[in-house]
């Protein structure tokens, strides 16, 4: 053996009602399935059985035990500063998340016969710099012992997700289509054209988003009407009323009607007419995608008209007089697998249409692929003499954040050593390189302190003075 460790970078996409997770390692990327359910999607779920936490999987089957020690879509409770009720108990909303992200850590770990190297996790477009969901979001992944983390805007990562027929050509613009379980949203991509070719600065940029929130739980709602129509007065009397306050036997009524709600909508991909037993009304139900596709109509013109509305907009607030087109759109999402969804866009759009390999796991696969691309940028200090001098980096505009000091005060380094790191509003990390060798002074600037460009962050002493 050679001694030497691989790099494995974690890239995850933690999203509305399910969690997804790629490792890079050696050149490949790989999906990380959940040990509990068996496949490639943790849900977003957290449920508390006393003080005993449960995630994804494990927390679903349990939830019909304990209905009220159980939630999910999370993610819509993250900066709202307000805590999660769970069977009493309040619990804040970063505390769940990083519960979720400790299992894909552990489970990456597992599979990657050690610790990770560096950590990709992807936010929506929406969450710029100064959006308290970002924050939180971090806090949950520093809590979860995420090492090096980096934020990959969805929609990139959603423009390099491996595509049925090959990788888009660099430079291209893209329209993404994201069609998930409790979101819809949209965003016009430029892929980085090559470092150097035509100003391009080696960068993907987002050039412009929108989104609603429905998704495919909105289409849950509709196959749940349809099945308690068919059901009648006699199932509704199994269910949780209108008024007063429900039995716990009918929230689980509730809840098993909804998982066969769910699995007949998954059917209906490769039938036409799937049917299933609802045990507690001791009769069959069956569904019918004709139906179905007329009902979920509106929710896919919905998206469509989304991004129609996206790229007005966008080209009549450009001001160059060339504004962005796109040259295809790219689907992704779990609920794009719905029947008629993909021919839907690309009749309406009538762009070029690319469809991934696996919708649900597309974007934390191009995450992965995004953070296996990039190499650490480094920064050199600059000081104006020798000896006892304060360093200042050049820092991208607006106000970055100072994630970590590497070298503690009284300690020496090597000239070239990586002191600390800083998170631009991008997301991006920079390493915070030393001119020369030295020892480190006093720290001016403390981890999770807004910095900016030309701020003295640290005093060092150079050589061997002082």
């Amino acid at each position: 053996m050679s001694g030497t460790t691989t790099e494995s970078v974690l890239a995850i996409d933690f999203g509305t009602t399910s969690t997804c997770a790629a490792l890079a390692r050696g050149g490949t990327v790989h999906r990380l399935r959940e040990p509990v359910g068996d496949g490639w999607c943790w849900p977003s779920a957290v449920l508390f059985d006393g003080t005993m936490p449960y995630v994804g999987t494990a927390a679903e089957r349990r939830r019909r035990l304990a209905p009220a020690a159980y939630r999910d879509e999370i993610k819509r409770t993250l900066g709202r500063g307000t805590p999660v009720d769970l069977a009493g108990r309040g619990h804040r909303p970063g505390l769940l998340v990083s519960l979720i992200l400790q299992a894909v850590r552990a489970e990456a770990e597992r599979v990657g016969g050690g610790p990770v190297s560096r950590t990709v996790l992807t936010v929506p477009a929406a969450y710029g710099p100064a959006d308290p969901r970002r924050d939180e979001l971090l806090g949950a992944a520093r809590s979860a012992g995420l090492p090096a983390v980096e934020l990959c805007p969805e929609p990139v990562a959603a423009a390099l997700a491996p595509l049925a027929g090959g990788p888009l050509p660099p430079g291209t613009t893209v329209l993404v289509h994201d069609f998930g379980g409790g979101t819809f949203d949209t965003a016009l991509v430029r892929l980085a054209a090559g470092e150097g070719e035509d100003g391009d600065d080696g960068e993907h940029t987002v050039l412009a988003h929108g989104g609603v929130e429905r998704g495919g739980r909105d289409v849950d709602g509709i196959v749940l009407a349809e099945l308690r129509a068919q059901g009648g007065p006699e199932l509704d009397g199994l269910l949780p009323p209108p008024e007063g306050e429900p039995t716990v036997r009918a929230l689980r009524h509730r809840i098993e009607l909804l998982d066969l709600a769910r699995q007949l909508k998954h059917r209906l991909a490769a039938e036409s007419a799937p049917s299933d037993v609802f045990t507690p009304a001791e009769r069959t139900f069956t569904l019918h995608r004709d139906r179905v596709l007329e009902l979920a109509r509106p929710l896919y013109e919905l998206t469509t008209g989304c991004c129609a509305r996206l790229l007005a907009e966008t080209a009549l607030l450009d001001s160059s007089g060339r504004p962005p087109k796109p040259d295809a759109v790219v689907v992704v999402g779990g609920s794009s697998r719905l029947p008629g969804l993909t021919a839907h866009v690309e009749e309406e759009l009538g762009l070029p249409l690319y469809r991934a390999e696996d919708p649900r796991t597309a974007v934390a696969e191009g995450a992965a692929a995004w953070g296996r691309a990039r190499t650490a940028r480094t920064v050199l200090a600059t000081g104006p003499v020798p000896g006892r001098t304060p360093l200042c980096w050049p820092l991208p505009p607006g106000t970055s954040t100072l994630v970590d000091w590497y070298v503690a005060p009284g300690a020496r380094f090597q000239a070239g050593a990586v002191l600390g790191r800083v998170r631009a509003e991008d997301g991006s990390v920079l390493h915070l390189s030393a001119p020369s060798a030295g020892r480190v002074r006093a720290h001016h600037a403390r981890p999770g302190d807004r910095v900016r460009d030309g701020e003295w962050l640290l005093t060092v002493v150079r050589g061997d003075d002082g």
